[in-house]
């Protein structure tokens, strides 16, 4: 199924594919919640059943940025290591070039 000419062009012209997760999960919130206002149910039943999704849904988002925030926190620990490694390495060379200099002027 070609889904694209359902999508506004803006959507599908670059290859992020988030804003069409995005999309995707906001449609299945919304029929969720129109299915529940529909439900035969009570009135507080059905708000006592959304607040509860609700509360569901904004656990589930904290704990995946928690998640993503710990990625790039350890992302930006391993590009602090890398630097380290090239720092040392580029000293290194250097003080190499110092010795071999002064060696050799010796």
């Amino acid at each position: 199924m070609n889904y694209k000419k359902y999508l506004p062009n803006t959507l599908h012209k670059s290859n992020d594919t988030s804003a069409i997760v995005a999309a995707l999960i906001a449609g299945i919130a919304i029929g969720a919640a129109i299915g529940i206002l529909f439900a035969p149910d009570s009135g507080a039943e059905t708000r006592s059943q959304i607040s509860d999704k609700a509360k569901d849904l904004a656990g589930s988002l904290k704990d995946k940025v928690q998640a993503v925030k710990e990625g790039f926190q350890s992302r930006a620990e391993d590009l602090s290591d890398l630097k380290d490694q090239a720092v040392n390495s580029v000293k290194s060379k250097v003080s190499g070039a110092e010795d071999a200099t002064t060696g050799s002027q010796a």
